[in-house]
């Protein structure tokens, strides 16, 4: 008489190719997204810790401010005058659920000194691009006071940008070398985004990180869960794994099920 454990098959190995081929090109990209998410969040929570520590200190006059070193998010105090006629606005961005744009003009600091561009907030669209807002003017000499910032990374632009015979130029994205080459003059290399308050400020409230380090773990948990599940496949996909546990269910002689 043979036993059940006997009649109890062994775990044992039954390639199925297309599967192991398709775990073997996708499982290095879900594990790569998935750690490539975690950097990513540790880049993000660099920035925030930066920006804090940064806007905890005291503004310093921009003239002390020496252009080729690292001034991401350092606090300035700038005299100058706001040149009106020179003013962007950086269209499709939503605030409050309505569209609208970044108002960013041009600073004259002196004839000597290195204008530069500052970000005034943002103002309510029309939601018809024909149909431009009116930015409110600011007149003389003022003291303007707000954080240094530059792009991390290099803008999406849809198509190349359309540059107007006339101003404001309405543009998708701030790039200051395309400012440089079309206006035939040198800036200071960070724009200046002004604080609530200062001179000239509209909506500020600036996003510092527009995605959290938290979504960015929660996404690499995403990936590394697809990860196990694409191993889990090819392992019941390429043995008798699933014949094994189906056994196993199974009652033995003489035993009857509840």
């Amino acid at each position: 008489m043979t036993s059940p454990t006997q009649n109890r098959p062994g775990f044992r190995w039954q390639l199925n190719i297309g599967i192991l081929v398709f775990f073997l090109v996708f499982m290095p990209i879900t594990l790569g997204l998935g750690f490539w998410q975690l950097e990513r969040a540790a880049e993000k929570q660099e920035l925030l810790a930066e920006h804090s520590a940064r806007q905890g200190s005291e503004p310093v006059a921009l003239d002390q401010v020496l252009a080729n070193r690292d001034h991401q998010y350092r606090r300035v105090l700038v005299e100058g005058q706001f040149a009106n006629h020179r003013t962007l606005l950086l269209e499709n961005r939503i605030r409050h659920g309505r569209p609208g744009f970044e108002v960013v003009t041009l600073f004259e600091r002196g004839s000597d000194q290195l204008p530069l561009w500052v970000n005034r907030g943002w103002i309510a669209g029309f939601g018809d691009r024909t149909q431009l807002p009116v930015v409110p003017p600011v007149a003389g000499v003022v003291t303007i006071q707000g954080h240094l910032y530059q792009a991390l990374e290099a803008p999406f632009t849809l198509g190349e940008e359309s540059w107007r015979q006339q101003w404001p130029q309405v543009l998708q994205n701030f790039e200051l070398d395309v400012l440089t080459a079309r206006l035939g003059r040198e800036f200071f290399p960070y724009q200046l985004r002004l604080d609530q308050g200062a001179p000239g400020a509209l909506d500020t409230g600036w996003e510092i990180v527009n995605v959290l380090p938290a979504k960015h773990i929660g996404y690499a948990v995403q990936w590394f869960a697809l990860a196990l599940a694409l191993a889990v496949l090819v392992l019941f996909a390429n043995s008798n794994l699933g014949t094994l546990i189906g056994f196993r269910k199974q009652p033995s002689p003489g035993e009857t099920r509840k």
